[in-house]
């Protein structure tokens, strides 16, 4: 998309991350990159980076577990891919998010009146002294989590469309009538509850004891805890407003219809709640930046569908009011390319491929194209009124703002990408993922020597990589938890009891070997690669998108080292791996890889 590659590495230049600076670490480094990537080539794939990148570099994840947002993002996916084809109405959520998160960094970045509102709202350390001191990171950090999971709670809405959908189908022959359906719950208070981990009194204390307008609420109930975020930022009764929350799902279920904005702030609430009291975190953790975030998740739709009527009758809403929903709605309003559509009838609308952003002080333009046929006449007009009609546009752009449709012709083919089983497997954490980065870059660069001691290394330290490269290194460790799972093994802590793997039988070797080049073939096609016989870095050519057995000698090799070397860099880090404990009359008794890869890859 035009404009967003500029402004997002302006904001990204300016960033300052509080790991790298006290503790060396390249967040930043592999967040930009993701990013970047990302931009060149939207896919699910890239957006993936995205999301791995954000969530393992502001991680909350219990001693032993994989990261839980990773995993709940995969499980998103999965969901919206294979349920939503039985419905009318339905786009594509996940690429989606991750442009939100862009197009708010690029709003940051470009428009000073933001910011300002940002600051003055949520940068008073009278009122919450743990914010991040590093430049622009508290924004970053309450951002990352509205955009990237504003839309996680979307399969409770499809679970509903499809009801609907199937009854509307089943009773259509005799047509006596239209069968209304809908979601209840039993036992609700079970799912708007917060685990009390730590006794409740000392858990909500220091924010009690700064709102006194809390005694009316229960800190443990997300409900509660929207109604009052809600009354302090809008200005909205807090009784009112608490009522409402707590009527929403009954509202929901006789009016027909899911906002699924409200269930992915229930969500968020959960789990970081269960999180930041289980690791011992201070409470502010939470009440602060992670319920600011909830509750822009909660207003992205909760705003128009319910604050905007009576009782409470709200005009647009101002940044000052509540600066990260206001960018969640401008941002979700926007983002109207590149969205896959899954439902019967949004699969013959015509929809923008592209866009194009001019971000000032006080100006936005945003241009939607499409290269086979022009948007519905009205896409313009019915966009700008809903921008007026939801948000204080003046607050941000003095000269205004518009909203255009344009025409292109679309010239050359297209590359597909190949489809891949969505698996969750075993993740580790950054920082291990960060010291095998660095070991994979020390023993490709020893191997080098050995092969060819008449040349001089290209980037001899880890450090001297460019970042593009440092995010290649940090992917390929990130691949050897599916690599090892796929033959029925896994990493332990070095010294753990069973069968540990010291060495890489060579038949294995060269499957696995046969795997990584598909992988990475896969990943070049997914990031804009393509084929030529010579090999041109800037222009993303590549002379090694070939099937395996096509590949010379020496290349087959670098596949073989990355599965070789396996063990010694697990032992760099104090891992090694095991094989699996299998129980012999389960259908997983057996190494995975023999079940899940295609012919050409078994014995």
């Amino acid at each position: 998309m035009n404009g967003l590659l500029e402004y997002t590495a302006r904001f990204f230049d300016e960033l300052e991350i509080f790991e790298d600076i006290s503790r060396g670490h390249s967040y930043k480094a592999y967040l930009h990159q993701a990013v970047i990537e990302f931009l060149e080539n939207e896919t699910k794939d890239t957006a993936f980076g995205v999301y791995r990148s954000f969530f393992d570099s502001y991680r909350i994840t219990l001693e032993g577990k994989t990261n839980p947002f990773i995993d709940l993002l995969d499980v998103l996916l999965s969901y919206e891919e294979r349920a939503s084809t039985l419905i009318d109405k339905q786009r594509d959520h996940y690429v989606h998010s991750v442009n939100v998160f862009l197009l708010g960094l690029c709003f940051y970045s470009q428009n000073p009146n933001f910011r300002e509102a940002f600051d003055a709202v949520n940068l008073d350390k009278a009122n919450y002294p743990f914010s991040y001191d590093t430049k622009h990171e508290e924004f970053f950090y309450r951002w990352g989590i509205a955009s990237l999971f504003h839309d996680v709670g979307y399969p409770v809405e499809i679970i509903g469309k499809q009801i609907n959908k199937f009854i509307s189908f089943a009773t259509e022959v005799d047509r006596q009538g239209q069968v209304k359906t809908h979601l209840e719950f039993d036992n609700f208070e079970e799912f708007n509850a917060i685990a009390e981990i730590r006794p409740k009194q000392d858990f909500i204390k220091s924010y009690y004891e700064s709102h006194p307008s809390c005694a009316y609420v229960d800190l443990l109930k997300p409900n509660d805890l929207l109604a009052h975020k809600l009354h302090l930022s809008l200005g909205v009764d807090l009784k009112t407003v608490k009522t409402a929350l707590d009527r929403f799902p009954e509202i929901m279920a006789k009016s027909g219809f899911i906002d699924h904005g409200y269930y992915s702030a229930i969500i968020v609430l959960r789990w970081y709640g269960f999180l930041i009291q289980s690791c011992n975190y201070k409470p502010e953790y939470f009440f602060h930046p992670i319920l600011d975030s909830a509750s822009a998740i909660l207003l992205h739709n909760y705003y128009k569908n319910v604050i905007q009527k009576p009782p409470f009758s709200k005009g647009p809403l101002s940044p000052r009011e509540h600066p990260i929903a206001y960018l969640l709605i401008l941002c979700d309003e926007l983002q109207e390319w590149n969205r896959t559509p899954y439902g019967i009838l949004d699969k013959k609308r015509n929809l923008a491929e592209e866009a194009s952003v001019l971000i000032t002080d006080k100006r936005l333009e945003m241009t939607y194209i499409d290269k086979d046929t022009p948007l519905p006449e009205q896409f313009s007009a019915d966009k700008e009124a809903t921008l007026s009609k939801l948000l204080d546009m003046d607050a941000l752009f003095a000269d205004g703002f518009s909203i255009k449709c344009e025409l292109r012709s679309f010239l050359g083919p297209t590359q597909g990408l190949i489809d891949q089983e969505v698996d969750i497997t075993p993740r580790l954490l950054l920082g291990n993922l960060e010291k095998l980065a660095v070991a994979i870059h020390d023993l490709y660069n020893q191997q080098q020597l050995k092969r060819h001691p008449e040349k001089s290394l290209a980037y001899p330290k880890f450090s001297d990589l460019p970042d593009s490269l440092k995010y290649s290194n940090l992917r390929q460790a990130r691949s050897i938890a599916k690599k090892l799972d796929l033959m029925g093994w896994e990493i332990r802590p070095e010294g753990s009891a069973g069968e540990a793997i010291s060495e890489i039988p060579d038949d294995i070797v060269e499957v696995l070997a046969v795997f990584e080049h598909d992988e990475w073939v896969r990943e070049r096609l997914g990031y804009g690669w393509t084929y030529g016989k010579v090999k041109d870095n800037e222009n993303k050519i590549s002379p090694y998108l070939v099937p395996y057995d096509e590949l010379n000698e020496e290349i087959k090799n670098l596949d073989r080292d990355t599965i070789r070397n396996i063990p010694a860099l697990l032992g760099m880090i104090g891992m090694a791996a095991y094989v699996k404990e299998r129980d012999s009359s389960s259908p997983h008794s057996r190494p995975i890889i023999a079940r899940r890869l295609p012919e050409s890859y078994k014995d």
